[in-house]
């Protein structure tokens, strides 16, 4: 009797363009939730408005952090062949780890740039770095040309980051020291990716 070759690793029900406009909707709400974060003061006085920049502050880090994880986001899954079980709940394992960035945005704001939540803060963003890192290279997987596969996932790409990691493990050693640069380097880490890397040509 003739073996059974095995089943795809390929979900019928789900394509690259529902998977696409699934995470396009978590990307919205994240951004939502994040700015009803921002609650305006009670009191008129714009010494007390400029008194929340922490919260201010963490917000446009976090908005374009999210914002640049979108553009590159987009990117990859336009080169996915097929959508697999992989692929699926790596997006998803991606998808939860951007969902705590309102959370730790929020934290940081609220304890104007404490130590404690800063180094939180940098470690959600090394959870979503890993995540978006573990969904290109589920992608990658299914390209074929080895050229193609190097400029999407070679050691150029994985060269940055490496750099951004070590960069979100230095934010949380200075979060101790200074809050505030260690936003700052959060924030100059992101800037390393605000145009997509993974390019196959």
């Amino acid at each position: 009797m003739a073996r059974r070759a095995p089943a795809p690793d390929i979900s019928p029900d789900i394509g690259v363009g529902r998977l696409e406009a699934i995470s396009d909707g978590i990307f919205a709400i994240v951004i939502t939730i994040m700015v009803l974060e921002l609650r305006p003061p009670a009191d008129s006085d714009w010494r007390v408005l400029v008194s929340r920049w922490p919260d201010f502050a963490g917000y446009l880090v976090s908005y374009g952090v999210i914002a640049i994880y979108w553009v590159n986001h987009r990117h990859i899954l336009r080169r996915a062949s097929a959508v697999g079980e992989r692929i699926v709940w790596m997006n998803i394992l991606l998808l939860f780890s951007l969902s705590l960035i309102p959370f730790a945005t929020a934290y940081i704001g609220r304890t104007g740039l404490a130590g404690f939540p800063m180094a939180i803060y940098a470690g959600v963003l090394i959870a979503c770095g890993l995540s978006f890192a573990a969904l290109r290279s589920a992608i990658a997987a299914q390209i074929a040309d080895p050229a193609h596969r190097r400029a999407f996932n070679g050691p150029r790409i994985q060269g940055v980051g490496l750099v951004t990691f070590a960069m979100l493990l230095a934010a949380i050693g200075l979060s101790f020291v200074s809050p505030p640069l260690a936003l700052g380097v959060i924030a100059a880490s992101s800037l390393l990716h605000i145009a997509p890397l993974t390019r196959t040509g």
